[in-house]
């Protein structure tokens, strides 16, 4: 019985030892064998902000407006990696090292989360785990933004954390985008008379407004028609004009004068334009003396011609002349006969 379990131990000892001296030399073979060869590091889906676009392509200070961010992953398609390594290793019985791998890159990017970051800008929405991007695809990320009270030209960051299939961080993104925050529309009046009211209604921003309507308010002393004009779309940087007709004046001597403003739609946003009060000219003198022509032609005055019916003043003024025309022709008559003598 002893002799077995010697004969066993031996024989353990004897593996053992084989063991030890093969295995570390190996290992250590089949590592020098891989850092020999020259391996590319793990290819990286590569995402990149590919377009951005604003709605509307500018906003007025307090709009809400839509900025969506496009993402393409550059990568044009999978890739497909292959190792195939064989060599014999020395001072060992025989054994062959052989490494045959073969791998491959979906090079899918994971967007594990996107948002904007700007402190004067409301942003109403992020993404989390917003998908995977396929190589050469593209997603759409749309952000809902609010401009601030103040125009200017804002600089909005975009972020976003990528991450591929094995969960692995990538490259992240950081992108700015400029917003301009800028223009409103404005009225001026260009033309006022007694019977209309022409207004130049301008588009100051630097994209189109629409459903534009110009409305006549609190109006005193006249009545303006139509009360609301409309005029559609105004294009960027244009203008329009606005006719109101004024009529059925009151014949009173208060003036008359009526307010005006436009109300317009920019994207979704609804706005409303600067109030301008107008005066309407009127004749405090005519009201008084004549007025059913209160707003009528006043002829032209003509100076009168003398006439037989002329007032005593002017024929007495006329006599006195006769008489001195009179005087001096004597008093020439009278001087001749003397000089004869």
């Amino acid at each position: 019985m002893n002799k077995k379990v010697w004969l066993i131990v031996s024989g353990l000892s004897s593996v053992l030892l084989v063991l030890a001296t093969t295995i570390p030399a190996f290992a250590y073979d089949v590592d020098d064998l891989l850092s020999k060869c020259e391996i590319a590091p793990a290819p990286e889906p590569a995402v990149m902000v590919y377009n951005y676009e604003l709605n509307p392509e500018t906003l007025m200070p307090g709009d809400v407006g839509v900025l969506t961010v496009t993402l393409k992953n550059m990568q044009e398609k999978p890739i497909d990696k292959e190792l195939d390594i064989k060599s014999d290793i020395k001072g060992t019985s025989g054994y062959v090292v052989d490494v045959d791998t073969k791998t491959r890159y979906t090079m899918d990017a994971y967007i594990k989360e996107a948002y904007i970051v700007e402190k004067q800008f409301k942003i109403y929405n992020k993404y989390i785990s917003a998908g995977v991007i396929g190589p050469d695809k593209n997603v759409d990320l749309e952000f809902k933004i609010q401009a601030p009270g103040a125009e200017g030209i804002y600089m909005l960051k975009f972020a976003a954390d990528i991450e591929d299939m094995n969960r692995k961080r990538s490259k992240g993104i950081r992108y700015f985008i400029p917003v301009q925050v800028s223009g409103t529309v404005n009225m001026i009046p260009q033309e006022v008379s007694q019977n209309e009211v022409r207004l130049e209604v301008i588009n100051e921003g630097l994209s189109d407004v629409n459903c534009v309507y110009v409305t006549a308010l609190n109006v005193t002393g006249a009545e303006v028609q139509p009360e609301k004009v409309y005029v559609g779309s105004i294009n960027a940087g244009e203008s329009v004009i606005v006719v109101f007709t004024v009529m059925n004046a009151e014949l009173n001597t208060e003036a008359c004068s009526a307010v005006f403003k436009a109300s317009f739609r920019h994207g979704v946003n609804k706005h409303e334009s600067n109030q301008v009060c107008v005066a309407i000219p009127y004749s405090a003198e005519l009201l008084e003396e004549h007025p059913e022509t209160a707003f009528a032609t006043i002829p032209v005055s003509q100076t009168p011609t003398s006439s037989p019916s002329s007032t005593p003043n002017s024929q007495l003024s006329g006599f006195c002349a006769v008489l001195a025309f009179g005087g001096l022709f004597i008093a020439g008559l009278v001087y001749l006969s003397r000089r004869k003598r």
